[in-house]
């Protein structure tokens, strides 16, 4: 009959094994695909990139998330969240949204 067998794993404790080894990655730090460390992205706007923006709409009729992202070389949701920030203040309104993009014109 040979020796006594193993009893199997329970399935509780292989899933409360597989949750411990889930944390234990999440712990280490994240790498890209070239070695590099991935750092979050925080959305910081300081005084210099306002100056930026307002000095881009005096120069602009009409005003984009994704224009306004290409002149002062920030992500496109910044941009966005910029503008929003700006149309609360009142320098700018809106003209258009629609599910892809929202036109800004200065209230000027």
């Amino acid at each position: 009959m040979g020796g006594a067998s193993k009893k199997p794993i329970s399935n509780i404790e292989k899933r409360l094994k597989k949750q411990q080894e889930e944390t234990q990655k999440k712990a280490q730090k994240k790498t890209s695909k070239t070695g590099k460390e991935v750092t979050s992205k925080a959305i910081t706007v300081d005084k210099d990139t306002i100056n930026k923006v307002q000095e881009e709409l005096k120069k602009e009729k009409i005003i984009t998330p994704y224009v306004l992202a290409n002149k002062i070389n920030v992500n496109i949701s910044v941009a966005k969240k910029i503008l929003e920030e700006l149309e609360r203040q009142g320098m700018i309104s809106q003209v258009v949204k629609n599910r892809r993009t929202i036109v800004y014109i200065t209230s000027s």
